[in-house]
């Protein structure tokens, strides 16, 4: 993707990394502006977007179990 004539359009590559980075910590003002400027112009990093919102609510559904659990099963 061209970046537009203020240089502030990212391509999908940093638009991966913001969507990444932003499931782990909270992204800066400018971040969002600039991830959400370029979804909506592009639908393959709305795709990618959507899918790692999905992968990171079927994640949280999971049960995590409990390390003294696995020990009494072990002895």
């Amino acid at each position: 993707m061209k970046k537009d004539f203020m240089g502030m359009q990212p391509t999908c590559k940093e638009v991966h990394r913001l969507v990444s980075e932003g499931l782990d910590r909270k992204l800066s003002i400018v971040e969002r502006v600039r991830m959400q400027m370029h979804l909506l112009v592009c639908a393959a990093c709305r795709h990618f977007d959507g899918q790692m919102l999905l992968i990171q609510r079927a994640m949280r559904h999971f049960e995590v179990p409990d390390n003294s659990d696995m020990e009494k099963k072990e002895k």
